[in-house]
């Protein structure tokens, strides 16, 4: 275990909670010094929106509750690698640090759709830079994929 481990197994286990109640299997954090300031899952089903990932949700509400400065001292946790749309979500919202379990390579094999650019290739074009750790826990996180698109055996 690492310093993000906790927080990123918590993005797991809601993740894990919102594909239970018929969701996809994603979800967001953000945490500041350690605690969980707010979370969103994806509710792209629920809503009938394909923009409704978690990270887009969880950038929705705090930018209705917390300042730009604020948000530039978060750490944004998710279960998986943030897509093109929510990087560069992630971008303009001012979040300096992203932590994430399973990579999008990983889910792009499983799910059998992506957008093949990672995060990394995204955030480096950006300035300010935004600082990217992970995959963190990916075992785990890319179990619960795994589990909701079961690959061929």
């Amino acid at each position: 275990m690492n310093e993000y481990s906790s927080l990123l197994l918590h993005s797991i286990e809601r993740a894990r909670q919102s594909a239970d109640h018929g969701q996809l299997p994603f979800s967001a954090l953000l945490a500041q010094e350690g605690r969980v300031v707010m979370e969103a899952v994806n509710t792209s089903i629920a809503d009938n929106d394909v923009t409704r990932h978690s990270v887009m949700n969880l950038i929705s509400k705090a930018h209705q509750t917390l300042s730009q400065c604020e948000l530039k001292q978060c750490t944004l946790f998710t279960n998986s690698e943030p897509c093109a749309m929510c990087a560069g979500a992630i971008y303009w919202a001012g979040i300096s640090k992203v932590v994430f379990g399973c990579p999008g390579k990983t889910l792009q094999q499983l799910s059998g759709q992506s957008i093949d650019v990672g995060c990394n290739e995204i955030f480096s074009c950006c300035h300010p830079a935004i600082d990217v750790t992970g995959p963190v826990e990916e075992e785990r996180a890319s179990e619960l994929i795994m589990e909701f698109w079961p690959h061929p055996s």
